[in-house]
């Protein structure tokens, strides 16, 4: 999780760094939206599988850490590496697309769970395109 963190806290970073204002809270809200249940996913499997439930808190946080991390590297050197940004960005977004095409979709469809999923899928697409439309 830590791993899929750091290009989430990088985009925040960069985003916060770039001339569109607007641009930096609505990234935020949209990552720190997702982030929510998957705190909460991360905690939940850690305590089934016997970790004390102040373990699972602290690993939970430290992943979160990261992700704090990395947008202050990505608001740092924004500004050196300018011309990379849009690479970045473009990048960032295809190794997201990647895990859940790969990942989340076939994993989320499993155990008889595919309607439940496809409509969370779904309606948290709706959600992001609504947040981008109101808020951007």
């Amino acid at each position: 999780m830590s791993i899929h963190n750091l290009p989430e806290g990088l985009s925040v970073g960069v985003s916060y760094a770039m001339s569109q204002h607007d641009l930096g809270p609505l990234v935020s809200l949209a990552i720190g939206l997702q982030n929510v249940p998957e705190g909460l996913l991360i905690a939940l499997y850690l305590t089934t599988n016997q970790v004390s439930k102040f373990r699972a808190f602290l690993y939970t946080g430290l992943t979160g850490v990261v992700e704090l991390l990395s947008a202050f590297i990505g608001l740092r050197f924004t500004g050196t590496f300018t011309g990379l940004v849009p690479y970045g960005l473009a990048f960032a977004a295809g190794a997201m697309l990647f895990v859940v095409y790969k990942e989340l979709i076939p994993e989320s469809h499993g155990d008889g769970n595919e309607v439940p999923a496809t409509f969370s899928f779904i309606l948290g697409l709706i959600s992001m395109i609504g947040l981008t439309h109101y808020l951007g």
